[in-house]
């Protein structure tokens, strides 16, 4: 879906732009980053709309939808008055994609800081259902519903075990380095257990503020992860967002030829008033040189 990009470039950004300015809503994650993907690759000539909003820099490897659009709804108000979270999905360990991710927010959005990070670092990461499964038709129940108990073996440090939380480490001390230029004022973390986030926060130099889990597989928050959160001064917070976004496959349908290196979300909301003003995904992909 972009022959301009695949035929020219070993590696890609890609940019939905705004989605809530498109019929897509508050759905899932991995529902918005599918089909605001398919609005943004979208190649058909007759379609009008999508081309002209459509912007390709073959400058820097970049397909972008409805930049101009963005830039309004991020300079409408002044920067003091909004405030921008990013969250960083990563499957494979690379502080590479962790500055990529970093560098590509800053440049689209325009901005010179954004309010906070969270890292998502799965790379043993569980599939969910594709979003063509669940566009639709019968929501998945969770594990609560089904009366499933949790295995302790879900636990993030038990999962991906020394090697794990020793890389997630080096992930993590990528972003310490724009806390530490001021490019980043907070920094998160997301879906670890108490043993994995005290391994972490023990050897940060700059503290994680905000801790994420997953209700979807925990259902319940454990009392231990909570009780170190309070006792650091760290927000917890929850979400519902899978381990994987998109599977090779479906992201092979989109931009044939490449596969995603990292993904991240940003937000923008109106300070005063809490208002979402802007939401988009970032990814970005790269192909085999072979």
């Amino acid at each position: 879906m972009i022959p301009t990009i695949t035929k020219k470039y070993q590696n890609v950004v890609i940019s939905t732009g705004n989605i809530i300015t498109t019929e897509l809503g508050q759905r899932k994650s991995n529902e918005e980053l599918y089909d605001g993907l398919k609005i943004t690759l979208h190649s058909d000539p007759n379609v009008e709309r999508v081309v002209v909003e459509k912007e390709i820099d073959e400058l820097h490897g970049r397909v972008q939808r409805a930049t101009q659009e963005l830039t309004t709804r991020l300079t409408e108000n002044g920067r003091n008055e909004i405030s921008i979270g990013a969250k960083i999905f990563l499957n494979r360990h690379s502080t590479e994609c962790v500055k990529e991710a970093v560098e590509a927010v800053l440049n689209i959005l325009s901005v010179t800081h954004v309010d906070n990070v969270v890292l998502a670092y799965h790379p043993n990461a569980v599939a969910s259902a594709t979003p063509a499964a669940t566009t639709g038709g019968v929501q998945a129940k969770s594990p609560c519903s089904e009366g499933i108990a949790i295995s302790k073996a879900s636990k993030w440090s038990q999962r991906n075990g020394e090697e794990g939380v020793a890389d997630l480490k080096k992930l993590y001390q990528t972003l310490e380095q724009y806390a530490v230029k001021q490019q980043i004022t907070q920094l998160g973390i997301a879906d670890l257990d108490a043993a994995a986030l005290e391994e972490l926060h023990k050897s940060a130099e700059v503290a994680p503020t905000i801790a994420q889990v997953n209700l979807s597989t925990c259902c319940v928050v454990p009392p231990e992860l909570q009780e170190f959160c309070t006792a650091h001064d760290i927000q917890l917070n929850t979400h519902s967002d899978p381990e994987l976004l998109l599977s090779e496959e479906q992201f092979a349908g989109l931009a044939p030829g490449y596969t995603i290196d990292w993904t991240l979300r940003y937000q923008v909301h109106v300070r005063c008033r809490g208002v979402l003003t802007a939401k988009g995904y970032i990814v970005g992909a790269s192909r085999s040189s072979n």
